[in-house]
């Protein structure tokens, strides 16, 4: 009867095997998974990029609408995210877009800045951001980032245009931001 006994516990104990099971599964499940996730991101990878560049382009197209054509521009101005010269049909220039960006209250502050062939502000957009709603965010409003279009392409101060009376620092990062994209600008034009 001890022996039987015997053979009783050791069929109650696990084998290695057994026991480590659970974790191989697992690892090949996530080996699997991981694998699947990488191939999803590898298709879908360039089609969300080329999407982010033609969206970009058409942003760029609302601003200088007589362009048919954006070249991007070298540039190392720090806070400058894209210079892009702007060609006609006929390959000559017709303005420049400037993509800026400045620390604001709640993220960056980014303006995308188009200059007509002579250096003035001939179109502006403010990007979204993520300043504080209804303070920070009226710098994406037309009746405040209106006032930098008809401006030469030269830095402005404080006094020179109107701040957001409660989001100081928003406006002054989007006033940052335009002097950025008029360094950047001034250097590549």
């Amino acid at each position: 009867m001890s022996n039987n006994a015997s053979h009783t516990q050791r069929a109650d104990k696990p084998s290695l095997f057994q026991t480590i099971k659970p974790v191989l599964v697992l690892v090949a499940i996530c080996a699997v998974a991981g694998g699947l996730l990488g191939l999803v991101h590898s298709v879908s990878e360039p089609v969300a990029l080329a999407r982010v560049e033609q969206e970009a382009q058409r942003a760029y197209a609302q601003l200088i609408p007589e362009a048919s054509k954006f070249e991007e521009v070298p540039c190392d101005v720090e806070g400058c995210t894209g210079v892009l010269r702007a060609l006609d049909a006929q390959g000559d220039q017709v303005g420049s877009v400037v993509v800026a960006e400045s620390k604001g209250y709640g993220g960056e502050v980014v303006l995308m800045v188009a200059f007509d062939e002579v250096g003035t502000v001939s179109n502006i957009v403010a990007l979204a951001n993520e300043e504080t709603p209804g303070l920070g965010t009226k710098v994406e409003d037309e009746s405040y980032i209106g006032q930098y279009v008809g401006k030469p392409a030269k830095t402005l101060d404080e006094e020179s245009v109107d701040l957001i009376s409660g989001a100081t620092i928003s406006s002054k990062a989007a006033l940052a931001a335009f002097n950025i994209a008029v360094q950047a600008y001034s250097e590549v034009s």
